[in-house]
């Protein structure tokens, strides 16, 4: 679930209302094999923490603010360091490809070859 933290940041936060768009465990596996991805447990805590984020956040866009989300939520773990090692092409284009999300802005930018 959200902290009351990043409903800060982002305060296009809504409450739960049942929404069932989250994509399936199945649907996640099959995406996962065809990019020849494991789904260990570590990476589907990430997959299960963006997919809570976008359930409660109406307006969330930005890459580069997610990403501070997730460095935060995984800090005890490495944050970003721990994420990229997940996720070794970017964890966020990762995890919005198996979820089928579109992108975010500024997911990936040509001028420095970040990919968030």
């Amino acid at each position: 679930m959200l902290s009351i933290q990043e409903a800060e940041v982002f305060p296009g936060k809504r409450p739960d209302n049942g929404d069932t768009s989250r994509q399936s465990a199945n649907v996640i596996e099959q995406r996962a094999q065809e990019k020849q991805i494991e789904l260990t447990p570590e990476r589907l805590e990430a997959i299960e923490f963006v997919q809570d984020f976008y359930e409660h956040c109406d307006d969330c866009k930005n890459a580069r603010q997610l990403m501070n989300i997730m460095d935060q939520e995984f800090a005890e773990k490495g944050g970003k360091k721990y994420l990229y090692r997940l996720f070794p092409d970017g964890p966020l284009s990762t995890i919005h490809d198996l979820i089928d999300l579109p992108n975010l802005a500024n997911q990936v930018d040509p001028g420095f070859g970040t990919s968030y």
